[in-house]
């Protein structure tokens, strides 16, 4: 029988997508895409705490931004 719509998944209730999501570690190459889009944005005049929340890391890895010469 098709799941009915609107019949919620098993997200949220222990799935196993669940510990995954929250066992994720990001790769280098992973945190240096983040950084080069949060670096784009930055310089767009978005502010670093709104970066990192929109891209969802930690306010420090902004630290390892290099400014633009």
């Amino acid at each position: 029988m098709a799941k009915q719509r609107g019949y919620p998944d098993r997200r949220g209730m222990g799935a196993q997508s669940d510990f995954i999501s929250e066992s994720f570690v990001p790769s280098d190459r992973h945190k240096e895409q983040l950084l080069m889009r949060a670096e784009t944005l930055i310089a767009l005049g978005i502010a670093p705490e709104q970066v990192a929340e929109m891209l969802s890391f930690p306010l420090g890895w902004l630290s390892d931004i290099k400014p633009r010469s």
